[in-house]
């Protein structure tokens, strides 16, 4: 408990630190992900225990692929047809496939500042929004914005010393070249996305690809998954399996049900507390499918699979609906 809580605290602060210091946006994932996964596997090290004792190993990969892949295909379906039921009776969305787009913006333009202030003065933002882009700027008093676009539709977006507007981009690639006061807006002054990076340049070239999709897997198998299995499947449930030694069967497979309910709840309220918002409490139940996994293939490789592939299917789906 006293290793969960400071995983709470590290990763609590940094997403707070986060939102007031923007070059750490970029670095976030990354540092959460090595919180968890450096502090168990030094807490071993030091007591001398085998991190394979905890199910954190690569041994049976094969075993591990094809128990996840059989629960992917029993309770994907379902998934789906509840999360339609859901976007359309509950969000009142509509099923539309043909808006579906799977060629996106550079991952650097992904959702809006996490700063929901305006920018600092001299600063404009830019980011993405599905088919749209978004610009956010705060110049001097006195000085005009203009911001000329190249792309599907071409547009051209002007407005006083401070502003915002958002407008459509359907083509491949689109240049946006940024006027501040009639000079042209200087690269470092240009922020992109949720970390607020600089471009490199002005006028700033984006093109659309598929790169997102490989860089969404790769985040979530390595940095959302991984630690997430190896600090509460792996590290957390073995120590509670030892507090909790009663057993029962469950689908053939020998569970400790106290142990599997309480690593849950400590994964919801640690998702909890980093985004207080109560639908994230909603982990609790695909956790317990993590924990039996854990237990059926004795290590987190199974979890771990089927976990980043619910996170994929998540993003993938809602794709569909507007």
């Amino acid at each position: 408990m006293v290793l969960y809580g400071i995983t709470l605290v590290v990763t609590v602060g940094l997403t707070l630190v986060a939102e007031v210091f923007a070059p750490l946006r970029g670095y976030l994932l990354v540092l959460v992900a090595a919180t968890f996964l450096y502090l168990p596997i030094e807490v071993l090290h030091r007591t001398g225990e085998d991190p394979e004792d905890f199910g954190i190993h690569r041994r049976n990969l094969f075993k591990a692929v094809r128990l996840a892949g059989l629960w992917m295909l029993l309770t994907f379906p379902i998934y789906l047809v509840g999360f339609h039921v859901w976007q359309t009776s509950v969000l009142h969305k509509q099923w539309r496939p043909e808006v579906a787009r799977f060629d996106r913006w550079p991952v650097e333009l992904e959702d809006a500042p996490l700063d929901p202030k305006p920018p600092r003065e001299g600063e404009v933002r830019l980011w993405s929004e599905s088919d749209k882009l978004a610009l956010q700027w705060k110049l001097p008093l006195g000085q005009q914005f203009e911001a000329r676009v190249t792309g599907t539709p071409p547009t051209t977006v002007t407005g006083g010393s401070e502003g915002y507007e958002r407008f459509e981009a359907h083509g491949t690639s689109v240049t946006i070249d940024v006027h501040a006061g009639g000079d042209r807006l200087p690269p470092d002054r240009l922020r992109l996305g949720a970390a607020g990076a600089a471009a490199d340049d002005v006028p700033y070239l984006a093109h659309r690809s598929w790169f997102w999709l490989l860089n969404l897997i790769l985040v979530q198998l390595l940095l959302v998954a991984l630690p997430e299995e190896v600090f509460y499947r792996g590290y957390l449930q073995t120590r509670l399996d030892a507090i909790f030694p009663k057993t029962r069967r469950l689908f053939g497979v020998e569970i400790h049900p106290a142990s599997l309910f309480w690593t849950s709840v400590l994964f919801g309220v640690g998702h909890f507390l980093v985004i207080p918002h109560p639908q994230r409490l909603a982990v609790f139940f695909p956790s317990l499918l993590f924990g039996w996994m854990r237990a059926a293939s004795g290590g987190v490789a199974a979890g771990l699979i089927y976990h980043a592939a619910c996170n994929l299917l998540v993003e993938l789906a809602g794709s569909f609906y507007v």
